[in-house]
């Protein structure tokens, strides 16, 4: 079988070699939780009980709490996190949704 002038078997057998130390690096942590101080300082500025990352999006949030102004809380977050974010209020959540997404998602303000 043939696929743009290569036999399908050559293009499924080829792979570039591993570098020395493949096993040896591990990928950057996610801008979530490598600005968890970031995070609580403006979790407690806009009266938020919780905030938790939904893996594996940058930028997607759980946060427990009505902040004031959302529009002035995603504008914190994205300045805080060098990415867009999405922010789901869990209050606003269904029981089973809300209940599904804590299981799944990464507790920010934990120490």
């Amino acid at each position: 079988m043939w696929w743009g002038g290569a036999p399908l078997r050559e293009m499924l057998t080829w792979s570039h070699a591993a570098t020395d130390n493949a096993n040896v690096c591990s990928p950057p942590s996610p801008p979530a939780i490598e600005r968890r101080g970031a995070i609580r300082e403006l979790a407690s500025r806009h009266g938020l009980e919780a905030v938790r990352w939904w893996p594996p999006n940058d930028g997607d949030l759980l946060v427990e709490g009505l902040p004031v102004s959302l529009r002035q809380l995603r504008a914190d977050l994205e300045r805080a996190l060098g990415c867009k974010v999405a922010i789901y209020l869990a209050d606003r959540l269904e029981t089973e949704t809300r209940d599904r997404l804590l299981e799944e998602t990464v507790d920010l303000l934990a120490p």
